[in-house]
């Protein structure tokens, strides 16, 4: 049995100062306080980033397989648990091999574990952002039919035409549907969201601007309770005052951070040339393509910006994450949950990441 003391351990019920989580067979199996030193300052659930794109030089679009085991490694080495890779729109007869590549990428033994795909396009609405390849026309259900069961989120553009009968479909399947890259206005987004859709995609970037006639997509996702909204908290992509602004409609229990990270360092982000400038991945025009963001980051960028307190953007990278994937048994520090956790220091750096109760870094 491996047991792991911390000064403060966030649990389901909050914060237990100076205490022990005991792991057997991958699972917490028991919870207390002790009187004994401890050996970290903080003992969180372990992140789950629901877009990632690519990481450092690899980027998940074009690179070999072969070199999804180091993204996944330098991914945990920053507290990440679980993720889904996510692939930018590229041309629809790209998609089947690459999902292929990812269900056998998924059952290694690569550090975090896969839950799936997060395919952002390639049916996005008229943000486009940097992505090249997106799909021309109305959004074709019949190569919905067509995607494996890898998929756990699509992002689309509910303006789209064909979009709410995609929505019905890929709903009833049991995918996630989040809307993003999209100037909708608030009708089609009411009829998207009645129709399904659950998620807004990295919410401010590539979304409606909200004006005081129109609040649009994300003006309405913000007042929607039963909408969550993905949030890219990098200091580049939303403004804190913004950032509070959404975190305050939505509530910590609707906000999800994710890192939107891209394969900078390789110089593109799928076809799109990027590179880093001030921190944060740009095209030749200077607009954002991904980030060069990582959970860890985001969670101090928001806490030292009083968007959230600890606790709230712990939960945000783990327990609603977790909630919105329907994956109870992850995200979440209890009795009999899956002993994925990571220790932080006072500066709330990763000092070490456990999944399934074994130790990664």
């Amino acid at each position: 049995m491996t047991a792991i003391s911390a000064d403060r351990i966030l649990t389901a019920a909050g914060w237990l100062d100076k205490a022990e989580v005991s792991l057997a067979d991958g699972r917490i199996e028991r919870i207390e306080s002790v009187s004994r030193p401890v050996a970290f300052s903080y003992l969180a659930p372990g992140f789950i980033d629901i877009q990632v794109n690519g990481f450092d030089s690899i980027d998940l679009a074009t690179s070999s397989p072969d070199t999804w085991p180091a993204l996944a490694l330098g991914l945990v080495s920053r507290g990440v648990t679980s993720w889904l890779p996510t692939l930018i729109s590229r041309p629809l007869d790209a998609y089947a091999a690459w999902l292929e590549d990812v269900r056998v990428f998924a059952g290694g033994v690569h550090g975090p574990r896969v839950l799936g795909v997060h395919l952002e396009g390639p049916w996005l609405g008229g943000l486009v952002g940097a992505h090249v390849d997106v799909a021309k026309g109305s959004i074709d259900v019949e190569w919905c039919r067509s995607l494996s069961s890898t998929v756990r989120i699509v992002t689309l553009g509910p303006e789209r035409p064909g979009a709410i009968e995609a929505i019905e479909y890929l709903c009833n399947r049991g995918i996630i549907v989040a809307a993003g890259h999209s100037n909708a206005n608030r009708r089609a987004a009411q009829r998207a969201f009645d129709a399904g859709v659950s998620l807004l995609t990295h919410c401010f970037n590539a979304t409606t601007p909200i004006h005081q006639r129109e609040p649009g997509l994300t003006g309405l996702a913000l007042v929607r309770d039963d909408v969550y909204i993905s949030l890219i908290a990098d200091g580049q992509h939303v403004h804190p005052d913004i950032l509070k602004i959404a975190v305050r409609a939505k509530g910590p229990e609707r906000t999800i951070l994710v890192s939107d990270s891209s394969g900078w360092a390789a110089g593109a982000l799928g076809a799109t040339k990027i590179q880093l400038i001030d921190g944060a991945p740009r095209k030749s025009d200077g607009g954002l393509a991904g980030s060069a963001l990582t959970l860890d980051a985001a969670i101090r960028y928001m806490v030292n910006n009083e968007v959230l307190r600890l606790d709230d953007a712990l939960r945000c990278t783990s327990t609603v994450p977790a909630q919105l994937l329907g994956a109870s048994e992850i995200g979440v520090i209890r009795i009999g949950a899956e002993a994925d956790l990571v220790a932080l220091d006072d500066n709330l750096q990763v000092v070490a990441v456990w999944v399934s109760g074994k130790q990664i870094v």
